[in-house]
């Protein structure tokens, strides 16, 4: 998936409630010098009613900003197929305002419409935060580290990310009990191990190494530690530090919490007052 050098798409009913963002998503679509691609989905209730709604929002969008749009509209039934068609040629941000379950409809749902998204979906998700506030300049991107080998590629395109747009790089590890899977950690290494502080210091030593890859990409580097759990200190952080965008790298659900509750990706989404670029890997 790539998140570098593609446009925003934006799809909407032009009814729906993530519609009114349709200016904030121009306007950071302009901000970071991407194409905005409108993908209208047409249903057989209200069409003409949600076509005067889209022709009318297209006429105030303002000129002479940079930015450069382009309108699909699509019939309702192949509304997953057209993500399938831009994955392949021109790649895209999946722009959408999630859906944020409480408890009681989670467990009707099973998983939110964003949590579906970055499953299955072949493009990864700019989640829109609730307030629909989007920076028009980004001066600081977080990219949490989880250690996977799996997430080395996301850290490379958010370190170009946040140089294409001139911001620095965040790199923070959280220690606690959101582990990840003996499969994807340095068994070896770990198992030779002799004291809690020699396994703490191979991880030091891993974020140095991964940040050093990422100002490797000429761009400003800024590592630090938590301890917790991890969406409960990625979204400290970003509130403390004041954060403008997070890029996240996810692997999917884990264990039977991440299917009740989410996975951390989800819960940051769920509460963040920033967007969230999520990456499958």
């Amino acid at each position: 998936m790539r998140i570098n050098n593609v446009p925003i798409v934006f799809p909407t009913t032009a009814i729906d409630k993530g519609f009114a963002l349709l200016p904030n998503v121009a306007a950071f679509a302009s901000s970071i010098g991407r194409p905005l691609r409108i993908i209208h989905v047409l249903g057989q209730r209200y069409r003409s009613y949600a076509e005067r709604q889209m022709a009318s929002a297209l006429e105030a969008l303002p000129s002479g900003n940079g930015l450069v749009y382009e309108l699909l509209k699509v019939e309702k039934k192949q509304y997953r197929a057209i993500f399938d068609e831009i994955a392949a040629t021109t790649g895209g941000l999946l722009a959408m305002l999630p859906t944020r379950h409480n408890f009681i409809n989670r467990l009707l749902a099973m998983m939110s419409d964003y949590e579906k998204f970055m499953i299955e979906g072949p493009l990864p998700l700019l989640a829109l935060p609730r307030n629909g506030a989007l920076p028009t300049s980004i001066g600081r991107i977080l990219f949490p580290l989880d250690l996977s080998p799996r997430s080395d590629d996301s850290l490379e395109q958010a370190a170009d990310f946040a140089k294409s747009v001139g911001a620095e790089l965040h790199l923070l590890h959280v220690f606690g009990d959101d582990r990840l899977p003996p499969s994807e950690t340095d068994m070896q290494a770990r198992m030779a191990a002799r004291s809690p502080r020699e396994l703490y210091q191979i991880d030091k030593d891993h974020i140095q190494a991964l940040a050093e890859r990422a100002r490797a990409h000429d761009v400003n580097v800024i590592t630090t530690t938590a301890e917790g759990r991890a969406h409960n200190a990625i979204l400290g952080y970003c509130n403390a530090e004041k954060i403008d965008l997070a890029i996240m790298a996810t692997h999917g659900p884990r264990n039977s919490e991440d299917i009740w509750q989410g996975t951390t990706t989800a819960r940051v989404i769920k509460h963040a007052n920033i967007p969230v670029i999520a990456m499958r890997c």
